[in-house]
């Protein structure tokens, strides 16, 4: 596989993470799994972080804004995109720990958006209890779609050092 094959690849890559959004329920989607996984992608810390939101912003256009936790949102798909370049260590492992975590961010920040904007119901413990359901949906597809990331990225990799070689 040669370099611009793989550039076409990691644009596949971008282009369902995006087209997903539209075909997914809210609370199935690869955008937190897309940037845990960048930093396996990209050394671009500014890419790492705004590509994810990126993503969120341009289909948000198409999908419609949803009101003022979209700053919370969009804020805490940036803090993920930190965090993973801080607990990236090129491992399997490394990748579920980010995705585990991420998902535990996006559980506290967003919802406390929610419970700050009016949108939750009487106590900050209540809306972090009824978002459950949804956050492990959430956690479910991070860890899917970084799995299916980590294992198309190593094939990947793998073909290219072949390629390099020959």
């Amino acid at each position: 596989m040669s370099i611009s094959e793989f550039l076409k690849s990691a644009l596949l890559i971008v282009i369902c993470v995006f087209l997903a959004r539209f075909i997914m329920p809210p609370s199935y989607t690869p955008v937190i799994a897309m940037a845990v996984f960048l930093p396996f992608m990209t050394q671009h810390k500014s890419l790492q972080m705004l590509l994810p939101v990126s993503i969120l912003f341009f289909s948000d256009l198409i999908l419609g804004f949803y009101g003022q936790t979209m700053i919370y949102v969009y804020g805490t798909m940036i803090l993920i995109g930190l965090l993973s370049r801080v607990l990236h260590k090129g491992t399997a492992g490394s990748l579920l720990l980010s995705g585990f975590s991420s998902v535990l961010l996006w559980h506290l920040v967003v919802n406390f958006g929610v419970y700050m904007n009016g949108l939750g119901t009487q106590s900050l413990a209540q809306t972090y209890l009824l978002a459950i359901p949804f956050d492990l949906k959430l956690l479910f597809s991070t860890v899917t779609f970084s799995l299916v990331f980590y294992t198309g990225w190593s094939m990947t990799r793998k073909s290219l050092l072949v390629s390099t070689r020959n």
